[in-house]
């Protein structure tokens, strides 16, 4: 039996031809937006065909990776989703993100395994002013971004309107996760990657269960390799074994903190540093976008760089940014050396792409 012959969709009950003409009316209805061509291919994908779901990675950590996820894998990672934080048929959840991506396209592939009443709207902008304000939704996933603008907006209107918000994507910053302690929304940030079919782990950010270190998901086991990344063991996927460039301080085979990426860490002066760590703790401190990397230095072999999108000189802003983020790091972790640059790389999904 195809699992993908049956889905709520704005309160609809659809089955079968259907599906593929409420996909097509999502995109007239929405005036051909952009952001409608991929939700309506991906659901004409899943509904005419059987073969596995061909993705594609976002390319922040190396060149973009086509990738193809069985069918199989795709219902097994969305019955995880259902029984990690109890979903049921009928559930409100919200589809926010672009469908190009693995994120997106499971919100999706979740509507018609568990059976959730999918809304889905413009991924741009701001997710409050996209809404109807007596919605409700029980489950939703944004990235960091979507969620920092929304309860800078309303507050009141995120608590009121989402009962479960997962956020993925990449780091959480302190600032962040600080303003998230007056939320009553659950929020949880998610571990995973496509390979994994998004998450298989979590930690939750706020409330009385407010966690610094990820859980597994159902059966999910963790391993560390000789460089100390996390090596997951996946049982419920086809591939049972991911070896992955984490760095991680791995408390037991169910938990463990994210310290970094292998590829970015700093080696300064017999000291490990993670640029991921002084992003978290410079995010709601820095008004300018940044990242960290090192540059050579012939006493501690490397130093903390900070690169800084500014279209100012260097010299003109390295004052001020060396006021704001003196507080927030320690002495080890202050760049030496501070540049601008005008534009940074970013990959199709707006990700910064780390430059040397």
């Amino acid at each position: 039996m195809n699992t993908f012959q049956k889905i709520t969709i704005n309160g609809e009950l659809l089955e079968g031809p259907a599906i593929i003409d409420a996909a097509k009316r999502i995109h007239e209805i929405r005036k051909g937006a952009e952001w409608t061509r991929p939700l309506e291919v991906l659901i004409t994908d899943l509904v005419l065909h059987t073969g596995p779901l061909a993705v594609h990675t976002s390319g922040t950590t190396g060149d973009p990776k086509h990738l193809k996820l069985s069918r199989r894998d795709l219902v097994a990672s969305a019955r995880l989703t259902a029984e990690s934080f109890k979903l049921h048929a009928g559930d409100k959840a919200l589809l926010c993100l672009p469908c190009e991506y693995i994120a997106g396209k499971m919100m999706v592939v979740r509507a018609f395994v568990i059976g959730l009443d999918l809304h889905a709207v413009d991924p741009r902008g701001s997710v409050l002013d996209n809404l109807n304000t007596k919605e409700r939704f029980r489950f939703s996933a944004m990235v960091p971004l979507q969620l920092h603008r929304a309860i800078q907006e309303d507050k009141s209107r995120v608590e009121a309107q989402f009962d479960t918000i997962l956020l993925g994507g990449g780091p959480v910053s302190e600032a962040l996760i600080e303003d998230l302690q007056a939320v009553s929304t659950r929020v949880f940030h998610t571990y995973g990657s496509t390979e994994t079919v998004t998450h298989i782990a979590i930690r939750q950010l706020n409330c009385k269960e407010r966690s610094s270190m990820f859980t597994a998901l159902g059966d999910v086991t963790f391993d560390q390799d000789d460089r100390g990344c996390l090596i997951a063991y996946t049982p419920h996927l086809s591939t049972k074994a991911h070896i992955t460039n984490d760095v991680v301080d791995l408390l037991d085979n169910r938990h463990f903190r994210w310290l970094g990426r292998y590829d970015n860490v700093i080696l300064s002066g017999g000291l490990k540093i993670f640029p991921e760590q002084l992003e978290a703790k410079t995010a709601g401190v820095v008004p300018y976008p940044h990242y960290f990397t090192s540059f050579p230095e012939d006493k501690l072999g490397q130093a903390v760089m900070m690169v800084v999108e500014l279209e100012q000189p260097s010299e003109e802003i390295v004052q001020e940014v060396l006021d704001k983020v003196k507080d927030v790091l320690t002495q080890y972790e202050l760049p030496r050396r501070i540049m601008a640059r005008k534009t940074f790389q970013r990959t199709t999904s707006g990700k910064v792409i780390r430059t040397e």
